[in-house]
């Protein structure tokens, strides 16, 4: 297919290279994305190596010394300027200074098709090498410096938090009227999409005060509308766990399936409350364990609990078509309902 459009645009006069990058798009769309994705891996990573030697080749280092002040100009705005236009967007969209920051990070670098982009500029004679050679240390300046930022992402953020406040605008106040830590909350659910959804219809059937923590301003505001308490923030933050009132809670859910966040949680509330039920998310079995071993009173692993509840299932209804069928039509009410809702399952691709 790709070689295919690409002697077609070939004929037409157009540049192979346009062809070939329309017919990737036009497979991007396909069903099948991921299994071609997947086979031509080995493929696209021995043309992309080459196509870095063949860059490193063309890279004149007497014009990187000529041009060094310029180089490290650009980085530095790539490296920091591009982080805090992200982190400037996102505040004023709600988020939390630290979803902001981690976000940031993973836009500061250019991108490699800036790359091909000047060494197509230089192939047609509109770019010198002197600017392919400029690009190129911007590039690698980059892509190392923002690797490490976001490696090291968990502990540059502690040190630059204060200073990040200002990012902070909207989130702020979207729950400021809605909870206070005097409230004697004895359920508290970290986490609202997809799995918390569920947790929060059984809560309301308990008739037990709850606290509802989320890291998206749009569903703490329309929780707030329904009545809920709940407050705004990210469970990696520090700063909101030392705001939360763990000592009078008698279970904490959370619904992140990051070790290290639950980790960070669960050291919280045995601090405050060791009598706590600690209920936290994974898809691993080796951090379940840790997790286990670390205190939590019952770790969700979604896979294995699906297909528990369908072995359940076949207990109930053995081979009986009928009740299969009720359950069929009772799952699809329930899928139409939670898209309504803008829920979406996560996508795995391991098999």
């Amino acid at each position: 297919w790709c070689f295919a459009i690409a002697t077609i645009f070939y004929y037409l006069n157009f540049s192979i290279e346009v062809g070939a990058l329309l017919a990737g798009m036009t497979l991007s769309l396909s069903p099948y994305h991921y299994e071609i994705s997947s086979k031509l891996k080995p493929l696209r990573d021995f043309f992309l190596i080459l196509f870095f030697i063949m860059l490193g080749s063309q890279m004149g280092f007497s014009n990187i010394y000529q041009n060094m002040w310029i180089i490290l100009i650009l980085s530095a705005f790539v490296l920091i300027g591009n982080p805090l236009i992200v982190m400037i967007l996102m505040g004023s969209m709600g988020y939390t200074k630290r979803n902001s920051f981690l976000a940031g990070l993973t836009v500061a670098q250019i991108s490699e098709f800036s790359l091909i982009v000047v060494a197509m500029g230089v192939a047609v004679g509109h770019v010198t090498n002197e600017i392919l050679s400029l690009v190129t240390a911007v590039g690698l300046i980059t892509f190392a410096g923002s690797t490490y930022m976001i490696l090291y992402s968990n502990k540059l953020y502690p040190k630059l938090s204060k200073y990040l406040s200002i990012f902070e605008r909207k989130g702020k106040k979207v729950d400021e009227h809605k909870y206070h830590k005097d409230h004697d909350h004895e359920i508290i659910l970290i986490g609202y999409n997809r799995i918390g959804y569920d947790i929060l219809e059984s809560l309301k059937k308990i008739k037990k005060k709850f606290l509802i923590i989320d890291y998206n301003p749009e569903i703490i505001t329309s929780l707030s509308k329904e009545g809920y308490d709940c407050k705004y923030g990210d469970a990696d933050d520090s700063e909101l766990l030392n705001e939360l009132n763990f000592s009078k809670a008698k279970m904490v859910i959370s619904t992140i399936p990051l070790i290290d966040t639950n980790l960070l949680l669960i050291n919280k509330v045995k601090e405050e409350n060791k009598k706590a039920i600690i209920a936290v998310v994974s898809h691993q079995i080796d951090d379940a364990v840790r997790l286990y071993a670390e205190g939590a009173t019952y770790v969700l692993m979604p896979h294995f609990l699906g297909g528990k509840h369908f072995s359940t299932m076949i207990e109930k209804n053995e081979l009986n078509m009928n009740k299969f069928l009720k359950e069929k039509i009772a799952h699809i009410e329930h899928l139409n309902y939670r898209k309504q809702l803008g829920h979406k399952h996560p996508v795995h691709e391991e098999r």
